[in-house]
């Protein structure tokens, strides 16, 4: 990774206060750059031990399932700077239920903070990842790339948010803003505590067994995305070249492995 990279530049990071978000902020506070902190909680993220002496941390507080509060945000983050130069687009929630079971309150949940919240910050931020040729690196998942079982509302928010990225890099590419998207390895995150059940109450499940990345490790994974020019659709472990390949080669058989793999999820 390219370390000057992040000199001097203007960055923001949504879901800073916990998880991959904070990892991020812990990450760039290394370097002399101005770094924009949204959270639902941003009062409560502290200034990390390690941070560089003209690294400047601005904390914001938003509910990416508020419109106002977006807006709120906006005008803040707006007032403080006219360039972005990386937006990570982070902040994300999980719900788990089988189709026949999930609420609509839990699916209009879900769309607000993985899709709606997002999609309306991000254009409000354009011109200023315009006037930087800036890029939008978005944290998403091996379940966008198909319907996973037991993940109807997850799956579904952030498969729409990658065709809502896709459409605006090939719209924006003139202008030169760019969208990368992540699938990012399982976790050491609060994502499975915080997420929702089928009737819209907070989920308090274990970590996925499976082999765990740490947070730091995510995000240095996500830093080099942001410096790489032509990150397209990105993935890191084999679950994630698996599911990328096989919904187009043989879509049968994976469907098969994942109602063998994830059969008590939704039984």
């Amino acid at each position: 990774m390219m370390k000057d990279f992040w000199n001097d530049r203007v960055v923001v990071i949504t879901g800073a206060s916990s998880g991959i978000g904070l990892a991020l902020l812990e990450n760039l506070s290394q370097y002399p750059c101005k770094v924009f902190a949204l959270a639902r909680r941003a009062n409560d993220i502290a200034d990390p031990v390690s941070k560089h002496s003209a690294c400047v941390i601005t904390r914001i507080g938003v509910d990416l399932q508020d419109p106002s509060s977006i807006l709120d945000a906006l005008t803040i983050l707006l007032s403080k700077t006219d360039s972005i130069d990386v937006l990570f687009n982070n902040a994300g929630i999980t719900a788990h239920g089988r189709f026949d079971e999930l609420s609509m309150e839990v699916y209009r949940k879900t769309f607000a903070t993985n899709f709606f919240g997002p999609i309306q910050l991000i254009q409000g931020l354009l011109g200023g990842l315009k006037q930087s040729k800036g890029a939008v690196v978005t944290t998403s998942t091996v379940s966008a790339l198909y319907g996973v079982p037991g993940r109807a509302a997850y799956s579904s928010s952030k498969s729409a948010l990658h065709a809502a990225m896709e459409s605006m890099r090939i719209e924006l590419r003139e202008e030169g803003v760019r969208s990368s998207l992540v699938c990012v390895p399982y976790t050491e995150t609060n994502l499975r505590k915080s997420g929702l059940d089928v009737k819209g109450n907070i989920l308090d499940e274990g970590q996925a067994k499976a082999k765990l990345k740490t947070p730091r490790e995510v995000a240095y994974l996500l830093m080099k995305v942001a410096q790489d020019k032509d990150a397209r659709l990105v993935t890191f472990d084999f679950s994630g070249f698996f599911m990328k390949w096989m919904r187009n080669l043989a879509p049968w058989l994976l469907e098969k492995i994942l109602y063998k793999k994830l059969y008590h999820d939704f039984h």
